[in-house]
């Protein structure tokens, strides 16, 4: 069984993450690095899986990228309980995964709907307990924008690394 090139350029993305680091041309901490590991990985499966009725890697794929984001967000913003954001980070990434998973088939309306309310869900649980109010929402949107343009960067590699042929 050969290796799938998805495997081979997400490892190869950690060794050489992990080597600059070291090095000292970049200055990451292994969460960090970890995180952009799932956000390379998680990207790359939804872009091949897409449009090829592959739901089991399109949901696994976006719920991935969706941790290493959750990932990033606990590493570098000051959250007073990391353990009261598991719970509607779940909700949210189900509800997410789920939603790309219906863009992948949007005849299929049970998993919109099914989306829809792990995402309120999620939602309403974070603005019920306090974790997440919308200014501080959007200040921290904002920053994570402006701190973590290379996720875009990031997108364009997997994109290159993995083209598609037109029309598949």
């Amino acid at each position: 069984m050969r290796p799938q090139p998805i495997l081979i350029y997400t490892v190869l993305f950690l060794v050489l993450a992990l080597f600059f680091n070291i090095v000292g041309i970049i200055n990451l901490d292994n969460y960090e690095i970890l995180a952009y590991t799932f956000i390379f990985y998680g990207l790359a499966t939804v872009y091949l899986s897409m449009g090829n009725n592959k739901k089991l890697q399109v949901f696994l794929g976006s719920a991935v990228f969706l941790i290493g984001i959750d990932f990033m967000v606990i590493s570098n913003f000051d959250i007073f309980s990391s353990s009261g954001i598991i719970f509607p980070s779940t909700l949210l990434i189900l509800g997410i995964s789920s939603f790309i998973l219906y863009l992948d088939n949007t005849e299929d309306r049970a998993i919109f709907f099914v989306s829809i309310i792990f995402i309120l869900f999620g939602l309403i649980y974070s603005i019920s307990v306090g974790s997440l109010g919308i200014i501080s929402f959007l200040k921290s949107l904002f920053a994570l924008v402006k701190d973590y343009w290379v996720v875009p960067v990031i997108a364009f590699i997997v994109f290159v690394l993995l083209g598609r042929k037109a029309g598949q």
